[in-house]
C-alpha cells in the first residue's frame, strides 16, 4: 500500500488523464486522498464491488481467510477429527469421488446472492465466499494422503468434465449476450452458479492431479523459485504497468510492444528479487522466512 501500489496507481491515473505531474507530487498529494487503492466505504455491497489493493486484493483476503480459519484448521489437525472425516476420505478415493467436495463449493456459490455479491465479481471472475470455501477444502485435502492419490486417480475425469463444462458455459454466455444473472435465487442464477463452481473445481483438481503425476520432483532451481513466488507476485504488475506506460506510446505494432514489455519487465523484476532474497528485513516484508531459519529447516 505504501511502496508498491503507488507506482501502479500513478501510471494508471496519468494514462487515463486523471493526474498530471511527477510521481513524488502524486505520492505526497492525491494518492492518499483520491487514488488510495483500498476503499473504506463499508456499504451493504462492500464485498461485491469494492477493490482492496488493485491486484493485491488476493493477499488481503488470503490474510483474513488464514486468520479466521485458524480454529477450524487446528480442529482438523487433531487425530480425533481425522478419524471423524475418515468416511469422507474413503468416499472421495474412488473415481469421480472428488466431485463430492464440489458440493459445498456449489452451495456457497449459490448462497452468495446479489446484490451483496455480484456474479461474476471483480475478484478474478469469482464471488468472494467461494474463495474461502476453496481455501478450506484445500486444507481438508492436505489432512490425509488419500486425497493425493485421489487427485491423481481423478485427473482425467476432472479434465474431461472441466472441458465440457467450459464449453457449456461459453455457449450459455453467448446465448445470454455475455451477461450473468444478477438477481435473486431464480432458476438461471442457480444453474449458472452451479456450472461455474463445478467447472472451477474440476479444473483445480485436474491441474493438481496432473501436477502430482508429472511434476513430483524437486531441484535447487525449483526450491529458489518456489520461495520467490510471493515476492514476484507482489512486484510483477507494478513493474509491468510502469514499463507498459512508456512502451504503448511507441509507434510499433502490438506484437513488438508486447515483446518489449515482456523482455524488459522480467529482468527488472528478477533484478529486484535478488536483494529481496538476500536481506532478511526485505525477506520479512515480502513474506519470506529468515534465511537462518530456512537453512535450519532444510
Amino acid at each position: 500500500m505504501l511502496a508498491i501500489l503507488p507506482v501502479n496507481a500513478y501510471y494508471d491515473a496519468v494514462f487515463h488523464g486523471k493526474f498530471t505531474g511527477s510521481f513524488l507530487s502524486f505520492y505526497l498529494g492525491p494518492y492518499f486522498t483520491q487514488f488510495f487503492p483500498f476503499t473504506l466505504n463499508f456499504s451493504a455491497t462492500y464485498l461485491a464491488n469494492s477493490n482492496q489493493g488493485i491486484y493485491l486484493w488476493y493477499l488481503f483476503w488470503l490474510y483474513l481467510f488464514s486468520s479466521i480459519t485458524i480454529p477450524l484448521f487446528k480442529w482438523l489437525a487433531k487425530d480425533s477429527s481425522r478419524k471423524r472425516l475418515s468416511g469422507l476420505y474413503g468416499a472421495c478415493s474412488g473415481r469421480g469421488g472428488l466431485l463430492l467436495l464440489a458440493i459445498p463449493l456449489i452451495i456457497v456459490n449459490i448462497a452468495a446472492v446479489p446484490p451483496y455479491f455480484i456474479f461474476p465479481s471483480g475478484y478474478g471472475g469469482w464471488k468472494l465466499p467461494p474463495y474461502l470455501m476453496l481455501f478450506i477444502l484445500g486444507y481438508v485435502m492436505t489432512c490425509n494422503p488419500q486425497f493425493e492419490d485421489s487427485l491423481e486417480k481423478n485427473r482425467k475425469i476432472s479434465l474431461v468434465l472441466g472441458m465440457i463444462l467450459s464449453i457449456i458455459i461459453v455457449v450459455v454466455a453467448a446465448a445470454s449476450g455475455g451477461t450473468a444473472p444478477s438477481t435473486g435465487l431464480d432458476r438461471s442464477y442457480i444453474i449458472v452458479s452451479t456450472l461455474w463452481a463445478l467447472n472451477g473445481w474440476c479444473w483445480v483438481t485436474a491441474i493438481l492431479g496432473y501436477g502430482r503425476k508429472h511434476l513430483s520432483f524437486n531441484n535447487k532451481f525449483l526450491q529458489v523459485s518456489n520461495e520467490l513466488v510471493l515476492p514476484f507476485y507482489i512486484l510483477h504488475q507494478a513493474i509491468i504497468v510502469a514499463v507498459s506506460f512508456y512502451v504503448v506510446q511507441l509507434n510499433l505494432i502490438v506484437i513488438e510492444k508486447y515483446l518489449i514489455i515482456v523482455l524488459t519487465s522480467f529482468p527488472i523484476i528478477a533484478g529486484l528479487l535478488y536483494p529481496v532474497s538476500k536481506v532478511n528485513f526485505l525477506r520479512f516484508l515480502f513474506g519470506m522466512r529468515n534465511k537462518q531459519t530456512l537453512e535450519m529447516k532444510r
